[in-house]
């Protein structure tokens, strides 16, 4: 059995007597752990260093942690760990549990091949037994014990914590501003240059534009919680294959039936009777589908409810990326979206070409085991622009480099500074700053700004940091 982290006792009465109580962490509390605290803990070596073993107990060594990957792949790059006598380069992967890693599929994904530690805060009955795509055996770290601080204090600060000051705050307001803007441009066409390189490798593997579009929509609606096991579900059914099927009843059916998202029966029970009726026939319709496909069924524990709005629910949000399918992905999507980006008003074109509605089922549900009050479960129009910023033109930028054409490349950057800002974190920080972000393109920048410069320390390499220290 693992320790545990005792508390101060506290002492209460009931009538005559004196009762004394400790209390103390679970020894397993490995719900409500977010991934990111464990990301903290790897970045900032919150561990104690000597002692730390893989399951074949074999000594580890960090010498350096890696850089953090702030895109799709591994979490860490280029770390710098001795385990046993053999120094190893390369990336690390972080998970709460060792099970996470097969939950991700990560077994099946030759980008984490050069994974060469996997850090998780707790064991459980897959670690020591983890494999890469090629086969090979992944060693892991499980820190859970080897913490420097009751893990409810670490929680605590982690969910309470403000965030951080960024060194160069104080001189904003007196920042040259044509100098900041043309930096927080050519960041964001980096930014444009590397996105594209990203998805050019994806690309590589399979060559199919329109199942490169098809994976990037879905992956833009599950949000940052559910948007891998989205892609890996658009993965599973191939559009190519998807075009035959007529019936959006049919397409709906197949993908909560291949998410592993409808529900048994028996967790019918409370629920009224147009609702039974629907989820049964989505039940009879996948039975005749699937045998077309290979793939079996996703886990159910590979989707996230927990925390999330109604509106942001995986069922909910696969509804709708079906009917994208059925109104946009089967005819033609790739000349659909350029002859959008050629109109007069090409923001409005683009929008119009991604908005669709799903069934009338969905009037009425967020999930498929109960009813609510009716409202439209269409798109929002945020979520709209956010698939248009991180989906569409992402493509359609790589068929511009494919084609040799640079006046769809100006087309695309135009939709850019069209577009309004991305309303996250890292831009409601830059929002003080004198120069935006105003548009989407900038905050294409000030996110490249943030994660390849102020998250590295690389203030030296920056204008902003340049000007502080006096420098042209």
């Amino acid at each position: 059995m693992e320790p545990f982290h005792l508390c101060p006792a506290h002492f209460y009465a009931f009538r005559d007597e004196l009762f004394e109580v400790t209390f103390h962490e679970p020894v397993r509390p490995t719900r409500g752990v977010p991934e990111a605290l464990v990301h903290d803990l790897w970045r900032y070596q919150r561990f104690r260093p000597s002692a730390l073993m893989t399951k074949e107990d074999r000594r580890i060594e960090v010498l350096s942690p890696g850089v953090p990957n702030a895109d799709s792949g591994p979490d860490f790059l280029q770390a710098r760990i001795r385990i046993g006598e053999i120094l190893w380069a390369g990336d690390v992967e972080i998970h709460v549990t060792s099970g996470d890693w097969y939950g991700h599929r990560h077994h099946h994904d030759p980008t984490y091949n050069g994974v060469v530690l996997h850090v998780t805060l707790f064991s459980d009955i897959w670690t020591g037994k983890l494999q890469r795509q090629d086969g090979t055996l992944l060693p892991e770290l499980s820190l859970y014990k080897h913490l420097d601080t009751p893990l409810h204090r670490l929680l605590h600060q982690f969910l309470t914590r403000a965030p951080e000051a960024l060194p160069c705050e104080s001189v904003w307001p007196s920042l040259p501003l044509p100098v900041i803007r043309l930096w927080i441009g050519h960041l964001a066409q980096e930014r444009l240059e590397a996105n594209r390189r990203r998805l050019e490798n994806r690309y590589l593997e399979n060559p199919d534009l329109e199942a490169l579009l098809h994976e990037r929509l879905f992956e833009a609606l599950g949000y940052a919680k559910n948007a891998e096991p989205m892609s890996a579900l658009a993965r599973r059914l191939p559009l190519a294959r998807l075009r035959g099927i007529e019936d959006p009843r049919d397409l709906e059916a197949l993908h909560l039936g291949m998410a592993g998202l409808l529900p048994a029966p028996a967790d019918l029970n409370r629920t009224d009777r147009a609702t039974i009726d629907y989820v049964m026939t989505l039940h009879e319709r996948f039975e005749v589908l699937r045998r077309a496909f290979d793939a079996p069924p996703m886990d159910h524990a590979h989707w996230r409810f927990f925390r999330l709005r109604p509106a942001n629910f995986p069922t909910l949000r696969i509804a709708q990326g079906v009917a994208m399918i059925h109104e946009l992905l089967r005819h033609d999507p790739i000349g659909t979206l350029l002859e959008a980006l050629r109109r007069e008003d090409p923001v409005t074109a683009l929008r119009n070409a991604l908005r669709n509605r799903p069934s009338p089922f969905w009037d009425r549900h967020y999930r498929l085991e109960r009813s609510t009050r009716p409202r439209d479960p269409s798109l929002g129009g945020s979520r709209v622009d956010a698939m248009l910023i991180n989906a569409v033109l992402p493509v359609l930028y790589l068929l511009a480099e494919q084609q040799n054409d640079p006046r769809l490349e100006a087309r695309i950057e135009d939709v850019l500074r069209r577009l309004p800002p991305e309303n996250d974190l890292i831009t409601r920080r830059f929002g003080k700053m004198p120069f935006g972000p105003r548009t989407a393109f900038l905050t294409q920048g000030v996110h490249h700004l943030y994660r390849t410069l102020c998250e590295q320390g690389g203030c030296l390499s920056c204008r902003v940091g340049q000007f502080m220290l006096g420098s042209d």
